[in-house]
């Protein structure tokens, strides 16, 4: 949450700069805190009626760093303003107008870009049992969302699940990779995926080609 609210602060900083050059224009400087400020106060409003839940909270810490370079802008204008040469208008700052919504909006949708519909809600290790068998199960969450719990049995005790990719093309298929644990080799890993959907058919496997079947298929077997 931390890098998210430092990337709030930088956001922030963008926006801030990027008004105060217009209100170069009318002397009304007020506007770049301001401008800030309702920036922040959106994302707050977003966060809240449009995403909602934990997933909402990265939004909220966003909103902060860019709040906290309102607050600051608000403190600093009148020094920023107190010498004719910073409330002239330059070539640095036409170039400013130019340059800064190009990185504001590379920030803000590159990573959207390639955001995975995918995240680890829980993994670690449990206890070998005797019966315990490889089986995936999936349940629903909040907001609608799906969880893929993923067991792994005593073959596998000592190594730890990691997402290796999640498949979304004619249906959705998830590829686990193991990674050695040696933190305990009488425990086999288990993990919970959250995702946005499921496309039928799923089908789990790991990066060696194992096929990893539904609790439900094991039962009938």
């Amino acid at each position: 949450m931390y890098s998210i609210l430092a990337v709030g602060l930088f956001l922030g900083l963008l926006i801030f700069s990027f008004f105060f050059i217009i209100a170069k224009f009318n002397n009304r400087y007020y506007l770049a805190p301001l401008m800030t400020f309702i920036t922040a106060f959106i994302i707050v409003l977003y966060s809240y009626f449009f995403i909602r839940g934990f997933e909402g909270m990265g939004y909220i810490f966003l909103a902060m760093g860019i709040l906290v370079v309102s607050i600051l802008g608000a403190i600093a204008i009148p020094s920023l303003t107190k010498s004719a040469r910073q409330t002239r208008f330059t070539r640095g700052d036409k170039i400013g107008l130019f340059v800064i919504p190009v990185i504001f909006f590379t920030i803000v949708l590159v990573p959207g870009l390639n955001e995975s519909d995918y995240w680890i809600i829980e993994q670690g290790q449990m206890t070998v049992q005797n019966n315990t068998e490889n089986h995936y199960s999936v349940s629903t969450i909040s907001e609608g969302n799906k969880e893929i719990f993923v067991r792994l049995g005593e073959k596998y005790a000592g190594q730890k699940i990691e997402v290796e990719e999640i498949n979304q093309t004619n249906g959705t298929e998830v590829i686990l990779n193991m990674t050695q644990n040696q933190s305990d080799l009488h425990k086999s890993p288990f993990i919970y995926i959250g995702l946005d959907e499921i496309e039928e058919p799923l089908n789990v496997r790991t990066t060696a080609g194992e096929k990893i079947h539904s609790s439900t298929e094991k039962t009938s077997e």
